[in-house]
C-alpha cells in the first residue's frame, strides 16, 4: 500500500490538501511513527503540488471496515426506533468540526450520537453540540463538546478557498457556500465592492479569488472575525481586500463609490440599507438579505427594500430574488439583486 510519508508539523495541513484533491484513501487507517505520519494515497491519484515534494513509501496496511454510511445507521443498536426517528439528521459540518443539535430527550445518549458521528464522517475530528442560538452583537452561539478532538478552530475549504475560523467566536454559515459562488460570478471585472457585515471574509475572498482585478472592501464589527479575515487574506495571497473592523454605520465610507454592495447579515439587514443606498453608484447593484414569512418571502422582503429607498430618496428594481434556504419551518432567508437608480 502507498503512502505519502509527511513531517508531523506538516501532517494536518496535507491531510487536507489530500482529501479536496481525492487522493487521500479513506479506507486505510492514518499512522505516526518517529516523528512523521503516514497517509494513505488513492491508486493513481495525482498529488497536489504542495503534497508532490514528500516521500512516498510502500507500506503493509489493512484495510478498516467500512463505514456506516448514515448516523442512524450508526446508531443502530444504540438508540431506539423512536430515538432515532426523534434525531435530528441534518447537521453542519465547518472543516473538520461537525455542529449538531442534540433533541430533547436523547441528551444522555449524546455522546454516542457524538461518536457514531465520526465513525460515519472520516473527515470530522470534532464534535461539538449547540447549546443555544445565535445571540449577542456579534452573533455566536454557545457550543459544549461531544467528541474527538477538544477545539474549536479549523480550516474550512470552498471553491478553492481555505479560511480559519473558530466556530465559538464568530459566526460562519456553510450553507451559504452556492450563494457566495453565485455573487461571485456576478463581479464584473474592475469592480469596486463593498461587503458589510462581512465575519472572517468569505463572501471577500470568493470575490478576491474569482476577480483578482476587482477592489473589495469587507466591513466586521467582531475583532476576532476581523483577525480571522486578516489571517485568511495573507493565507490566500489575495492583495485586492481592505478589511475594516468597525461598526458598518460608523465606518466612514465614500459616497456613490461602490459597483456592488453585499449584505449578508441573517436578521435586521433591513437597518442598514441607508448606508448601502448611500454607498452604492447610481445604477449599482445592492444584494439585500432577509428573513421573511415563508408564505410571501419576496412580498415582505421587497416591501422592507422599497420604504428604506424612499426615506433614502433612491428608487430600486428588483433585478433578481431567490430563497437562500429554509431559517426554521415558517421562515426562509432570501435575497434580493437590488439595481439602485439615484436620478
Amino acid at each position: 500500500m502507498r503512502f505519502l510519508k509527511v513531517p508531523r508539523k506538516d501532517g494536518e495541513r496535507t491531510r487536507q490538501e489530500l482529501m479536496t484533491a481525492g487522493a487521500l484513501d479513506n479506507g486505510y487507517p492514518i499512522s505516526s511513527e518517529a516523528g512523521f505520519v503516514y497517509l494513505p494515497l488513492v491508486s493513481g491519484a495525482k498529488l497536489p503540488t504542495s503534497a508532490s515534494k514528500f516521500e512516498t513509501v510502500e507500506r503493509e496496511a489493512e484495510r478498516r471496515e467500512s463505514p456506516p454510511k448514515k448516523l442512524a445507521d450508526a446508531l443502530s443498536g444504540l438508540l431506539t426506533e423512536a430515538e432515532r426517528g426523534a434525531l435530528i439528521a441534518s447537521f453542519d459540518i465547518i472543516g473538520d468540526i461537525a455542529i449538531v443539535e442534540i433533541p430533547e430527550g436523547l441528551e444522555p445518549r449524546e455522546k454516542e450520537i457524538g461518536e457514531a458521528l465520526l465513525r460515519v464522517h472520516n473527515n470530522v475530528k470534532t464534535v461539538l453540540k449547540k447549546l443555544g442560538p445565535m445571540e449577542g452583537e456579534f452573533r455566536v452561539r454557545k457550543l459544549g463538546f461531544l467528541a474527538g478532538e477538544n477545539k474549536t478552530e479549523t480550516t474550512y475549504r470552498e471553491n478553492g478557498v481555505p479560511m480559519k475560523l473558530d466556530v465559538a467566536k464568530v459566526y460562519f454559515s456553510v450553507r451559504l457556500a452556492s450563494e457566495r459562488k453565485r455573487i461571485a460570478e456576478l463581479v464584473k471585472p474592475g469592480e469596486r465592492v463593498l461587503v458589510l457585515f462581512a465575519g472572517v471574509g468569505p463572501f471577500a475572498l470568493a470575490i478576491a479569488k474569482k476577480r483578482p482585478d476587482a477592489r473589495i472592501v469587507a466591513v466586521e464589527i467582531n475583532p476576532e472575525a476581523v483577525r480571522y479575515m486578516k489571517e485568511n487574506i495573507a493565507l490566500n495571497k489575495f492583495d485586492n481586500i481592505e478589511p475594516v473592523e468597525g461598526d458598518a454605520r460608523a465606518v466612514p465610507l465614500q459616497a456613490g463609490s461602490f459597483d456592488r454592495v453585499i449584505m449578508p447579515l441573517p436578521k435586521s439587514a433591513e437597518e442598514f440599507l441607508d448606508v448601502a443606498f448611500a454607498a452604492v453608484k447610481d445604477g449599482g447593484m445592492v444584494h439585500f438579505y432577509t428573513l421573511a414569512d415563508a408564505n410571501d418571502p419576496f412580498g415582505e422582503a421587497l416591501e422592507k427594500a422599497e420604504l428604506k429607498a424612499e426615506k433614502a430618496g433612491v428608487s430600486v428594481e428588483i433585478g433578481s430574488q431567490r430563497i437562500v434556504r429554509p431559517y426554521s419551518p415558517l421562515i426562509v432567508q432570501v435575497v434580493l439583486d437590488l439595481e439602485v437608480r439615484k436620478t
